[in-house]
């Protein structure tokens, strides 16, 4: 595909370099160097409108670098360790941090009054609603006095922030690598169970019988998922199949519930991929129990039909066992969001 003409007519005047685009995907890397030319047209600013007070040459500098790592972590192509471990992506958010927090040692007096207000919020969206520095700041920004005595609150309080939001994208990242170990695992052991039963029929038995007083007559009197009178190899895949459907329409069912948060790391991917093996292992532990006659007043199977029914009933009812994870990643996900309201109680 061509290069769109603006962009070859920038790189022929030398605005644009071939190593300034963002060539590999990822949305947080819009976001990486969308926040760094901020940062910087505030930073280059600010020294000129500082220029006469000595130093600030030096913090100016240590920006200039912060953002320069934050790009060069943008720009870098993330294999799977690093993308397991977040490397690139906490790399990049640390040093765009901490460039904003030398930042408010650069701006101008005048500035850190109007600014008091994003400070505060960012506060209030990781910390304790009783953090003393919160506190003191929230005290001071209802003033409206906020001026160079304060300086030092406001980058304490935003480092503090900053802080927390790295610990909880952590558990998320964290919870995700876990989520996928368990989709894997799994997946292996329902592999197993479909394998097994494919090979020998017999093995996994998910034929039912029109009445509990039949199971104990001859074969022939078996209904089995795939309509013979007989387990066959087809039986446990068929209800693998059936229940990983029953599973699909849980997971459509859910998305219509779940709200997307402005996090690093999304765990939604990791949630549905799990509903799947949890599906065919419900399906198949939920037709065995049923076969067993342990439920009371259970007649037993009795056509085909109602097997495939039962199994897609078992695989949605995965929702039972996996819900858990659910909650867990929906308390992660808030605690992790800049968009929630700090709520104590599940810190």
């Amino acid at each position: 595909m061509a290069a769109d003409p603006a962009v070859r007519a920038s790189e022929a005047s030398g605005d644009v370099s071939e190593k300034d685009v963002l060539r590999w995907p990822g949305v947080w890397r819009v976001y990486i160097a969308s926040r760094s030319e901020e940062i910087k047209a505030d930073a280059d600013r600010c020294l000129g409108a500082r220029a006469h007070e000595p130093g600030l040459e030096a913090l100016h500098a240590s920006i200039g670098r912060q953002l320069a790592t934050a790009a060069r972590y943008a720009k870098e192509r993330q294999g799977w360790r690093r993308w397991l471990t977040g490397q690139a992506i906490e790399g990049a958010w640390s040093n765009i941090y901490g460039a904003t927090i030398l930042l408010y040692g650069l701006l101008p007096a005048s500035e850190l009054n109007a600014r008091a207000p994003e400070v505060l919020a960012t506060g209030r969206a990781y910390l304790h609603a009783d953090d003393a520095r919160l506190t003191q700041l929230a005290a001071r920004t209802t003033a409206g006095d906020i001026d160079e005595r304060d300086r030092s609150l406001l980058q304490s309080v935003l480092r503090a922030a900053y802080s927390a939001a790295s610990i909880e994208s952590s558990r998320v990242r964290s919870f995700r690598n876990l989520l996928l170990g368990g989709v894997g695992l799994l997946t292996l052991i329902v592999a197993g169970l479909v394998t097994i039963g494919a090979v020998w029929p017999y093995a996994i038995p998910m034929c039912g019988n029109g009445t509990l007083l039949a199971s104990f007559g001859p074969r022939g009197d078996q209904v089995c998922p795939t309509g013979n009178g007989s387990p066959t190899h087809g039986d446990v895949p068929l209800v693998a199949l059936i229940g990983m459907l029953g599973a699909a329409l849980a997971t459509a069912t859910s998305l219509s519930t779940r709200s997307e948060l402005s996090t690093r790391y999304s765990l939604a991917v990791a949630q549905n991929l799990l509903k799947a093996p949890a599906g065919v292992a419900t399906a198949i532990i939920g037709l065995l129990i049923l076969n067993s006659g342990f439920v009371p007043g259970f007649g037993g199977l009795s056509s085909q039909t109602s097997i495939l029914v039962w199994a897609m009933a078992f695989g949605y009812a995965q929702q039972v066992v996996t819900r858990l994870v659910d909650q867990r990643a929906d308390t992660l996900l808030h605690a992790a969001s800049p968009n929630v309201p700090t709520n104590p109680a599940v810190r």
